[in-house]
């Protein structure tokens, strides 16, 4: 029977490890010492739990609530085991029954080991090598480590139930003033992301979708995915994509006139130069790096177009790809941004970045079986990049950009409107 006693709230101790045992224990090494020390901890505060509400042993305290009854042999998580353990057993003075010793009882809550788990993993130690380093808590513990199996399956649960939460994650939380797309390819697999910026500058992966390649039929998948969670561009919103033609197409069937497109400046670069001879590169790369510093529109649209008349006779294969969707190269520059905010939204630098960490991630899994382990990888990465992830340079501008986003889509939906009216 559990007793219904209230417990008061415990008072700062200090716990303390003779320092003669932590000089005796560092001889096993670090991590055996951390072990052990770790015990000792976890015994000294079932100790204070227990002397809070039954008083201290062998002093009679008429106004305790419990009185000690042994103690039991039990099991708790330290790291990603089980270790074995006395745990200390008390009972409450009105007779109601045994009352749980909080400590104990939350280092036997089994998601400590599937979390920790999860963190090794992604944080680059692949399962057999956790096999092998855990050699020193069988020194400090006498209980064997988890087998290569445990740890794959361990994992396997707490990434699908990462995977689970990231799908079913709402969107409406917030303001969502800019969304960045592009692809990570993950060895067979292509996966598409999202990422979003709010309206204080902070960033969070908004949505995945696995794929052969960028294509149409994937980016609808992705785009309705993000409206059906509550993804809005009401208020005029800024895509951002590396200027793949299935990206934008897919943009606008979803989004028609409340967005505005921005295709990555570097990408454009790339597209250009890769049809141009070494002897060419390094000239023309200086020339585009010029024309998009310019802050104005119309001077950074002349002076693209003067570089593709140049190349159109000798290599008519980079002013084409230079005209082609030359425009929308130039959108933030015709909102209007200031200097650092507009450098930072035009291109997909940010998101490149978070792909970067992806394959960090990644890195030790050597066999992908299918795209659904990829996708349990990379949600399960997102949630721990997110909490390191700054705010965009130049956030502190994001009010300018609302108000441009607005401004440069009312009219078009109200003409719109009118159209179909």
């Amino acid at each position: 029977m559990t007793s219904s006693i209230t417990k008061k709230p415990r008072p700062e101790q200090t716990l303390t490890v003779p320092w003669v045992d932590i000089l005796h224990d560092a001889q096993d090494g670090l991590l055996a010492l951390s072990v052990r020390i770790g015990l000792q901890v976890l015994q000294q505060m079932m100790a204070a739990e227990v002397e809070q509400l039954a008083g201290p042993l062998g002093r009679h305290n008429p106004h305790r609530q419990a009185v000690r009854h042994g103690t039991e042999a039990g099991r708790v998580y330290l790291g990603d085991r089980k270790i074995a353990v006395t745990h200390p057993r008390i009972r409450a003075t009105d007779g109601s029954g045994e009352i749980p010793v909080e400590t104990y009882h939350q280092f036997q809550d089994p998601a400590l080991a599937t979390q920790t788990v999860l963190e090794r993993m992604l944080y680059g130690l692949a399962s057999r090598q956790q096999v092998h380093a855990d050699a020193a808590w069988e020194a400090a513990a006498a209980q064997p480590g988890p087998s290569k199996s445990t740890v794959s399956r361990r994992f396997i649960q707490a990434t699908q139930q990462a995977l689970d939460r990231f799908l079913n994650r709402r969107l409406d939380d917030r303001t969502w003033v800019v969304l960045m797309i592009d692809g990570l390819r993950v060895a067979d697999h292509l996966v598409v992301g999202a990422l979003g910026i709010d309206a204080e500058g902070h960033k969070r992966v908004l949505g995945l979708v696995e794929g052969a390649t960028e294509n149409h039929t994937v980016v609808m998948t992705l785009l309705q995915d993000l409206i059906t969670r509550g993804l809005t561009a009401a208020q005029g919103l800024l895509v951002v994509i590396d200027g793949a033609k299935a990206l934008a197409k897919a943009v606008r069937e979803v989004w028609g006139h409340q967005v505005l497109i921005q295709r990555g400046q570097i990408h454009k670069q790339r597209n250009v130069l890769d049809h141009l001879p070494k002897s060419a590169e390094h000239r023309i790369r200086q020339k585009l790096r010029k024309a998009y510093r310019e802050p104005d529109a119309d001077t950074a649209a002349q002076a693209l177009e003067a570089i593709a008349k140049e190349l159109e006779r000798d290599h008519p294969g980079a002013a084409g790809s230079l005209r082609e969707g030359m425009e929308e190269t130039l959108t933030v520059h015709r909102l209007g941004l200031p200097g650092l905010l507009r450098q930072t939204l035009a291109n997909t630098n940010a998101m490149e970045s978070l792909n970067s960490q992806f394959r960090t991630h990644a890195q030790n899994v050597k066999h992908w079986t299918n795209g659904q382990q990829v996708l349990r990888w990379l949600a399960s990465a997102s949630f721990f990049i997110e909490d390191t992830l700054t705010r965009i340079p130049g956030y502190r501008e994001i009010p300018l950009l609302q108000t441009a986003l607005k401004a440069a889509v009312s009219p078009q939906i109200n003409q719109k409107t009118e159209e179909i009216g």
